[in-house]
């Protein structure tokens, strides 16, 4: 025999049992909505970047000027002209040395002259010495004179070889390979070894040049290998630094450091370009370091999920502090403890669920 319900009772266990086919249908789909991420925890301590501001040398540079005082002739380089090294450069007036060159010179011919002349009295003379034909007083009177001539071409070769050497300071040349970068000077001018006519460079092997402060300099080592990268375009150069200043009484307390650089892809480099270096020392900085992938932009604000206990995603906004290329220092936002989202499978939002 079957018991018949009453209607209220019906009423009442149909509702608990949608109830429950509703709660089971929601755990099935809040499972299905986890997104599966990969984290990461932070890091407490990277190896100190350094990046300074700088500018691009000319490994090797000089100014062109004269040893002598004269006036500018003529200039025979333009600026942006390559020069070869012992090329003709700047000619100064030499009217006045060359004139000089061409007495001596003659002065140095009749001295030959008169030094032929007394030679072969000389050797008659001792011919006749031999045969009691003169005096040993006359044989050396000749002898006298004989040297005497001899004294004074020597002297005339030693006067023309002075005048030929200064005249190799009115034509100015290439002291080596390179480019003129600068024309202090015009045709006219009176040059002298104060005052440069020319300025070049070798075109072929650069530096980098740039100021550090005391906490820096303490970090940097000859030899330490560098990144520069070029402001222009962002292109990259190995370097190596090759010289540290030990003073900044100089400098208004910077320390002054340069970088060879190596050029192995042929960009083309300027004198005065404007760069930034880029070192890792082996100084440990402390704080607390993520990957730049699991930041997050929204504005001007930047963040970052961490996932809870529970499994879940946690949006948190941050204070980011220096760059360490792949790295970025948290100032504010983030414990160590807590690990950070690096990638995830779709989109996250505040509270989802996570699986790892």
């Amino acid at each position: 025999m079957r018991t018949k319900l009453p209607p209220i009772v019906l009423i009442v266990l149909l509702s608990l049992g949608l109830a429950s086919c509703g709660e089971e249908s929601q755990s099935e789909n809040t499972k299905a909505q986890a997104v599966n991420v990969e984290v990461q925890d932070p890091v407490s301590s990277l190896p100190q970047r350094l990046r300074h501001k700088g500018k691009i040398r000319a490994s090797k540079s000089v100014n062109i000027q004269s040893r002598a005082s004269s006036y500018v002739e003529k200039i025979l380089v333009e600026v942006g002209d390559e020069v070869r090294e012992n090329q003709l450069l700047v000619k100064l007036n030499s009217d006045d040395l060359e004139s000089k060159q061409a007495q001596v010179s003659a002065q140095l011919d009749e001295v030959k002259a008169s030094l032929e002349i007394a030679e072969k009295d000389y050797e008659r003379y001792k011919n006749l010495r031999a045969k009691n034909s003169v005096s040993e007083k006359e044989l050396e009177s000749i002898r006298l004179k004989y040297n005497s001539v001899k004294s004074q071409k020597s002297a005339a070769e030693n006067q023309l070889k002075e005048v030929e050497s200064e005249l190799k300071y009115f034509n100015i040349k290439a002291p080596f390979d390179g480019v003129i970068t600068s024309k202090l000077a015009q045709q006219g001018d009176l040059a002298n070894p104060q005052s440069p006519i020319l300025q070049m460079e070798a075109d072929t092997a650069f530096e980098f040049h740039f100021s550090v402060s005391e906490r820096a300099i303490l970090a940097i080592r000859k030899g330490q290998l560098a990144k520069v990268v070029l402001s222009n375009d962002g292109q990259e150069l190995d370097a190596q630094i090759s010289e540290i200043s030990s003073s900044s009484l100089n400098s208004g307390g910077q320390y002054k450091v340069k970088a060879t650089l190596f050029n192995e892809n042929s960009i083309e480099l300027l004198s005065g370009q404007q760069a930034e270096i880029q070192l890792v020392t082996e100084v440990m900085d402390k704080g607390i370091f993520i990957p730049k992938s699991a930041l997050m932009r929204r504005g001007s604000l930047q963040g970052l999920f961490v996932v809870s206990p529970e499994n879940k995603a946690m949006l948190r906004w941050v204070e980011v502090g220096a760059d360490y290329d792949d790295y970025i220092e948290i100032l504010s936002g983030l414990s160590e403890a807590e690990s950070v989202v690096i990638s995830a499978d779709s989109k996250l939002y505040n509270g989802i669920n996570v699986n790892l």
